[in-house]
């Protein structure tokens, strides 16, 4: 019960960052870092695109970053 509970709110979290990438402020994207080190390639290299990349961009990335969070989380929902 309690790891559903924890599935929901994880795809609830992916469910309001793609609100936040369709409604959120140029502002408030632009400020966005992700201050810190990558542990991995892929980490590196979306780290990368997202430090240099016009605003537009980094709506679609995380757009798809809350797509992919809350498709998996919702996915561990349903098997659960």
């Amino acid at each position: 019960m309690w790891l559903k509970i924890f599935l929901v709110l994880l795809a609830l979290s992916g469910i309001s960052l793609m609100g936040f990438a369709v409604f959120g402020k140029k502002k408030d994207i632009e400020n966005i870092t992700g201050g810190g080190f990558s542990p991995g390639v892929f980490e590196f290299i979306f780290d990368l695109f997202f430090e240099f990349s016009p605003t537009k961009f980094k709506r679609v990335l995380l757009f798809l970053l809350g797509l992919v969070v809350a498709f998996i989380f919702t996915l561990g929902v349903i098997i659960s």
